[in-house]
C-alpha cells in the first residue's frame, strides 16, 4: 500500500484565491488602509501564510499588526462563509484521481496549513470528504502556531508501514515532506496561477492525472 499526501489549497481546490482576495481587501478597507491587493499580488502570494500577505503589502507595520489583520481575515471568513463558498471549487480531475487512488487500495491524507476546523469545512465544501475520514484531514494551523507539516506527517506514520510515500503540493515546504519517509514529490502548478519552480520536486506537473503514474 502506498500513501498519498495531499496539500489542499491550490492543489485539490481551485479559485479559493479569489475569495482570499475579496476578504483581504475588505479587511484593509475596514481597518482604514488605502492599499489594496491586486489580482497579480494575489497570484504571487498565494500559498503563503495570510499574515505574510500583509507583510508584503504593508512592510511598515509591525508583526503584531500583520497578525491582527490576519486574525480579522479569519474572523470575517468565519462570519461570512459565503464569500469563499461562492468561489471555491474542486480542481480539475480531482474526483477521478482520488477515486483511482482509492480503488487501487492506497491510503490518502490531507496535510494543510489551515486550522483543523477550517480545513474540514473546505474538504466538505468541495465534496471530497468520502475519500478522507476525519483522521486523514490534518490541519497544522501553520498560520498561527507555526507547526510544520513534516511533524504532522511523522506523527501520522507512527506504527504504519507503506511501500512508498507520494507527496503532491504546490510549495517547497510541501516538497520537503518527502524527506520524512524517503518519498517522491510532485510539485503542482495550477494553470491559472503564475507558474513556479521547484528545486526539491521530483516532478513538476500542471495536471493532477499525472500523479496516477504512481499506481
Amino acid at each position: 500500500m502506498k500513501l498519498f499526501v495531499w496539500d489542499f489549497h491550490g492543489v485539490l481546490e481551485k479559485d479559493n484565491d479569489l475569495g482570499v482576495l475579496d476578504i483581504s481587501n475588505t479587511i484593509l478597507a475596514q481597518a482604514g488602509y488605502t492599499e489594496r491587493f491586486s489580482e497579480e499580488d494575489n497570484r504571487r502570494f498565494y500559498g503563503l501564510n495570510w499574515y505574510v500577505y500583509f507583510e508584503r503589502l504593508l512592510p511598515r507595520l509591525s508583526n503584531k499588526e500583520h497578525l491582527a489583520l490576519q486574525a480579522a481575515c479569519f474572523k470575517y471568513s468565519e462570519d461570512h462563509p459565503e464569500v469563499i463558498a461562492k468561489h471555491i471549487k474542486p480542481n480539475d480531475h480531482v474526483f477521478d484521481v482520488l477515486r483511482a487512488i482509492h480503488d487501487a487500495g492506497n491510503d490518502q491524507i490531507i496535510i494543510s496549513n489551515s486550522r483543523p476546523k477550517d480545513i474540514l469545512w473546505f474538504v466538505n465544501t468541495i465534496k471530497i470528504r468520502k475519500y478522507f475520514p476525519i483522521k486523514k484531514i490534518i490541519g497544522v494551523n501553520g498560520h498561527e502556531l507555526h507547526v510544520t507539516k513534516n511533524a504532522a506527517l511523522r506523527d501520522y506514520l507512527k506504527n504504519k508501514s507503506f511501500t512508498k510515500t507520494v507527496i503532491v503540493g504546490d510549495s517547497e515546504n510541501d516538497m520537503k515532506l518527502k524527506e520524512v519517509n524517503n518519498g517522491v514529490a510532485y510539485f503542482y502548478n495550477h494553470p491559472h496561477l503564475n507558474p513556479r519552480e521547484s528545486i526539491l520536486a521530483d516532478y513538476v506537473i500542471s495536471d493532477l492525472k499525472e500523479v496516477l503514474r504512481e499506481l
